[in-house]
């Protein structure tokens, strides 16, 4: 029976899978909102006004920098949709 090492290369590889994994890499709605973060870069790259941004894509301004401040912040989990339930409920008369 032989043993063998896992290499350094794999193990940092399973670290980042586990990590992307626990961000929520694979949510779908957190890969929808980084292609279009990706694609508003783009567009805006080429001097894309941001009317014709919001026609061809579906989201706000205020929407896309809203998401790029929690990517930055938070990484990819801060792309995960947010309950927009209130804290508190209404009060008792």
């Amino acid at each position: 029976m032989q043993l063998t090492t896992v290499g350094k290369e794999v193990f940092r590889g399973a670290q980042k899978a586990r990590e992307l994994q626990e961000a929520g890499a694979g949510d779908p709605t957190v890969q929808e909102r980084l292609r279009k973060l990706k694609q508003v870069e783009a567009l805006r790259k080429y001097r894309v006004g941001w009317p014709e941004i919001q026609e061809l894509l579906g989201i706000s301004r205020a929407t896309y920098y809203r998401w790029r401040k929690h990517l930055k912040e938070e990484g990819l989990a801060g792309l995960k949709p947010r309950s927009r339930r209130p804290l508190w409920g209404p009060y008792p008369k």
